[in-house]
This record gives C-alpha cells, structure tokens and sequence, in this order.
C-alpha cells in the first residue's frame, strides 16, 4: 500500500486501547514514520509527549526506516503507560523507557544531539510551556487534528503560528473519516 494512494479511512478511534488502534490512528503515524524518515531515519532519543498507550513507540520498533535508539514515552496516566509497557514488551522492544510526567516538567536530558520530540496530541495538551522546554536546534513532529473537542486548529499553520520553529521542514495534511465525523489530520515536522 502506498500512502499518497490513501485519501480516507474508515473507523471509529475510541478512548480506548482498542479505539487507539483504529485504522486512521494507524495511518497518522505511519504517516509521521514516513516523512521522519525522509527528514532523520537515525534518532539518538525520541520523546514521546502524550504516549497514550505507547501505540507510536511500537510502531517505530517496527518501522525499519527510522531507527531509534531510545525511546521515551511521557505520559500522565500510569495505566496507559502500564498497558504500553505490557505491549512493548510483549513485542520485543529493549529500547523503551516509560515516564509517568507533566510534559511541561520535563528537562530532556536525555535527548542527545540527534533527538526528537514528538506530540501527536496538540489538541490535548493545553499551553505552550512543553514546547517552550524544549532545547532550541530540536527536531519537532507535531500533529493536531480539526474537529476536536479541545484545542482548535484548522491547518498546519495553525500549529506553526502557535509554536514558532526556526526552520519548517515538512508541513501537510491528511483527510481521514470514522464514522462520527470526517476529519484533518495536520503535521509540522521542524527545528525548533
């Protein structure tokens, strides 16, 4: 399958470990994998901001494009990570550590100088403390969506305009569907 072949999916993305595996969930960050790996398929550390249940972590144990070598998943809620940590393992993965954290509270000492931090949950994650925490010369992936319950955007710029990077190096959007409600997915990918 092809991912400019791709135009719309059909699922329902449910608060749930299930729901976080639909298929549009899926295709967002297999998205994110592919335009990564175009821009830095080696990766010292990547954070993970909002890991959920460190569905993406997973992922890039198996995307073989982006090597990682370290992966952080940050997340407040000690079951989903609880339920990550379970999954990943199950999977193999050896490279992945797990922090119950406030993403504005972290100081990224881990992040080494080939690192990334990653957000796929703008519309969640109210303010811009955690951004501005991070190092300045930071390669950033961030994604949001429109039609949200939380923080609104309605295109990349959006995002862009809200947390200013020092150089933009990827900017798109992807139309997806569940069936409550046709949807944008939005990602910037840049140097803060």
């Amino acid at each position: 399958m092809i991912l400019e072949d791709i135009y719309t999916l059909d699922e329902s993305s449910g608060y749930s470990l299930e729901g976080s595996f639909t298929r549009d969930l899926v295709f967002s960050k297999l998205w994110l994998l592919h335009e990564l790996a175009k821009i830095q398929p080696q990766i010292s550390t990547m954070y993970i901001l909002g890991a959920w249940y460190c569905n993406l972590a997973l992922f890039v144990d198996r995307y073989q494009q982006v090597k990682v070598d370290k992966i952080i998943n940050v997340e407040t809620d000690r079951e989903f990570l609880s339920t990550g940590k379970s999954l990943l393992d199950q999977a193999g993965a050896d490279n992945v550590e797990y922090m119950q954290a406030d993403a504005n509270d972290i100081d990224y000492r881990q992040l080494g100088s080939n690192g990334v931090v990653v957000n796929t949950s703008l519309t969640d994650m109210p303010g811009t403390d955690w951004f501005k925490n991070i190092p300045t010369g930071t390669l950033v992936v961030l994604q949001a969506r429109d039609h949200d319950p939380g923080e609104q955007f309605t295109g990349p710029e959006d995002i862009e305009q809200k947390f200013p990077f020092d150089q933009v190096l990827y900017s798109g959007e992807l139309a997806l569907q569940d069936p409550e409600t046709e949807y944008t997915r939005f990602m910037v990918v840049g140097i803060k």
